[in-house]
């Protein structure tokens, strides 16, 4: 299988162009010798063809090609000194001419020949955009002198202006396009400026029934056919940014903010196989030069791998001086295991160990587990307008249990839910105990466990809920908004067979997934749950608005954990409008007297941070806060009245103390009851009180 490198999104190219361009001296040593276009000329050409080398300079190229056989060439450059060398430096060869001409001026027939090379002319030519007019005229004489079917051969770096330039100019006058990788010469050591070049075979047709876009990376791969301009653009910009993210791992430590290599295979061109993340330890003694970690399957998306401060984690405990993390791909099938994974990456990962490692070094490559990648199944696919795309699978975690994980695409690695799963208990209506079952995610084997929360700011919240509630039998009405995978409702149902449950959520489509993946349709939660697939905002105003009655609907506790979908933004969560200070009355306003709002923060600017609480601090009387370490999600815990000690309790502690005792007294009766551990009194240390 031949691996593919793919850039990242997130990867800047300005000032990379900038440095390597500026430092290349010679630009015919990047454009390959006859023995490193050969593979490719050769597919284009016949001995018998008539062949115009432009811009022909002094390169050996044409005198290489007349002696392998084809010889039948015209070379043109508009230089006369280059013109007299080579006519000397090749009497003998005496069905080669040189002449003296300017590219956009030719004075050949039209149609005279079958195929025109020019190795370099048009990147030296066009220097920068105010040259498209003089490129034009070439372009417009090369169809000229082509015959019908011709082969105009480009050899290039591609910088932008030129790839745009001849990716605007002959797919709309029907040319076919395309474009081969040339694998020049990777033996030398030096490869701090090394660039990959193209060749771009535009192929001269009259009238074509459809655009033709084809690019081929590998010799012996067939091309592949791309749907636009832009898809071959986005292909030849994956093998630049490739090339300079090896030439900074060749000079240098890798960056922080070192984005990701993503290699692909020829038939998926647009789903990576592999993700790389290169890390680099400078500080932290290390005993081994390059190792490679592969992430088992549906892993990728925990804290030790999606952040750079846990793929660090990962590094110091391997203690490797630079370690490759990868991550493999959902949408690509391992069949032959980690040894499979070996054969496929060790050639490519080489590219990105560090400078002067010795030929005869054996890459280590390691996982959790030994050689076990783990397993992952995806259990849904949907697509909606608020969230875009978003994924439902299962995976093997830590002890060899199956979890279930919801995931929006367009978040990368943010997982939106998580839950264990366990297996399918017992029912009167089946009639039977279920069989014996190995470890599996079969979906009609494997259910949600409704006890497990995996989000540390849920958690808190639940044993917040102390603030209001006293005993696990209490009835109370609690209001969520922002369902998700309904992990959290599924766990208050469990845990609180007296609670109802309000549930507000603007996707309909995420709301199916966590009635059908997460447990939340479960008949036995069904009387006590209602979900409603609404605008937050538009509720909140309804209900207060519908509120003036003898007989207003309150809740007891209102849950506000609905993201921000757009990543520019400050503050993640809650979105903006639910914090402005109306809303925040109109919360308070749903809320029975004692009733509290417990809210997920999610930001990295504390002057947001500080903003949403002040405002918050105008409406409700006492204010205690919780960081969600190491996560980035704090929650606030916001009381409508005073608590019973709270006069006498300045600082909170002994009303924190008090929510501990009553969830500590919640863990032993559930213990009983349920025959289940319910762990949830720790989420309260370090409480403070805010206001």
């Amino acid at each position: 299988m031949n691996l593919l490198p793919k850039y990242h999104s997130d990867f800047s190219s300005v000032n990379y162009w900038e440095t390597f361009f500026k430092k290349r001296v010679n630009s015919f040593e990047w454009y390959g010798n006859y023995f490193e276009l050969c593979g490719i000329l050769n597919r284009y050409f016949k001995p018998k063809d008539d062949v115009l080398v432009v811009g022909c300079g002094n390169s050996n190229l044409s005198e290489q090609m007349y002696d392998t056989g084809c010889q039948k060439i015209t070379n043109i450059d508009i230089s006369k000194t280059v013109i007299k060398q080579m006519q000397d430096r090749n009497k003998g060869r005496d069905q080669m001419h040189w002449l003296e001409m300017d590219i956009t001026k030719m004075q050949f027939e039209d149609e005279s020949f079958s195929v025109v090379i020019d190795k370099g002319t048009l990147d030296a030519m066009m220097s920068g955009d105010e040259m498209s007019k003089q490129i034009d005229e070439m372009f417009e004489e090369i169809g000229r002198v082509l015959k019908n079917a011709g082969r105009y051969i480009c050899i290039s770096l591609a910088q932008d202006h030129i790839m745009k330039k001849m990716l605007d100019y002959f797919p709309s006058r029907n040319w076919l396009v395309r474009i081969h990788k040339v694998w020049t010469d990777s033996s030398t050591d030096d490869v701090s400026n090394k660039m990959p070049v193209f060749a771009f075979i535009f192929t001269k047709f009259q009238k074509m029934p459809m655009k033709i876009l084809e690019v081929c990376l590998e010799d012996s791969v067939k091309p592949t056919r791309l749907k636009s301009e832009d898809e071959v653009a986005d292909f030849i910009k994956a093998q630049q940014y490739y090339a300079m993210i090896r030439n900074t791992l060749a000079s240098n430590d890798a960056k922080d903010d070192m984005p990701p290599v993503e290699l692909f295979t020829s038939e998926q061109v647009n789903l990576p196989r592999y993700r790389i993340y290169v890390i680099d330890l400078t500080t932290f003694k290390h005993s081994l030069k390059f190792g490679i970690f592969i992430i088992p399957h549906g892993r990728e998306t925990e804290w030790l791998f999606a952040t750079h401060e846990g793929r660090q984690q990962v590094a110091e405990s391997a203690k490797f001086k630079r370690l490759a993390i990868v991550a493999l791909s959902r949408d690509h099938v391992y069949a032959d295991g980690m040894n499979g994974i070996q054969t496929e990456l060790s050639s490519r990962v080489m590219e990105l160990a560090p400078a002067k490692l010795p030929k005869e070094y054996k890459v280590p490559f390691l996982s959790i587990g030994g050689d076990n990648i783990g397993e992952r199944h995806v259990r849904h696919r949907c697509k909606s307008k608020f969230c875009g795309s978003f994924i439902v699978e299962d995976y093997i975690g830590d002890e060899n249990k199956w979890f279930r994980q919801l995931i929006f695409e367009n978040q990368g690695t943010c997982v939106q839910s998580v839950v264990e799963l366990m297996k399918k208990p017992y029912t009167k209506q089946s009639g039977k105990k279920s069989p014996k079952q190995k470890s599996t995610s079969d979906e009609n084997a494997m259910v949600p466990n409704p006890i497990h929360l995996a989000s540390i700011y849920q958690r808190i919240i639940v044993a917040s809920l102390a603030s209001t509630i006293s005993t696990l039998n209490d009835k109370f009405k609690v209001l969520v908004i922002g369902l998700g995978g309904g992990t959290l409702c599924c766990h208050l149902l469990h845990v609180f067979r007296n609670c109802q449950i309000t549930a507000i959520e603007l996707d309909p489509g995420v709301a199916e997934v966590a009635s059908k993946w997460f447990g939340l349709g479960s008949d036995r939660y069904k009387s006590r749950v209602n979900i409603q697939v609404e605008d937050g905002l538009v509720f909140l105003k309804k209900l207060v608005n519908s509120n003036t009655s003898e007989n207003p609907e309150l809740f007891d506790v209102l849950i506000l954990d609905a993201n921000c979908n757009d990543k520019t933004k400050s503050l993640q969560c809650p979105a903006e409008p639910f914090v402005e200070l109306k809303m925040i009355r109109n919360m308070a306003a749903v809320l029975k007297e004692k009733g509290c709002l417990l809210l997920n923060m999610l930001s990295r600017d504390q002057n947001t941070k500080n903003n949403v609480t002040e405002r918050i601090c105008e409406v409700f009387t006492d204010i205690y806060h919780k960081k969600c370490s190491p996560d980035l999600n704090e929650v606030l815990i916001c009381l409508k009245s005073p608590c019973k000690n709270g006069q006498s309790d300045k600082n909170g502690e002994n009303t924190v103390d008090q929510w501990t005792s009553t969830v500590r007294q919640w863990e032993k009766g559930f213990r009983k009851s349920h025959k289940e551990t319910l762990e949830l009194s720790d989420n309260l240390e370090n409480v403070v009180k805010i206001f």
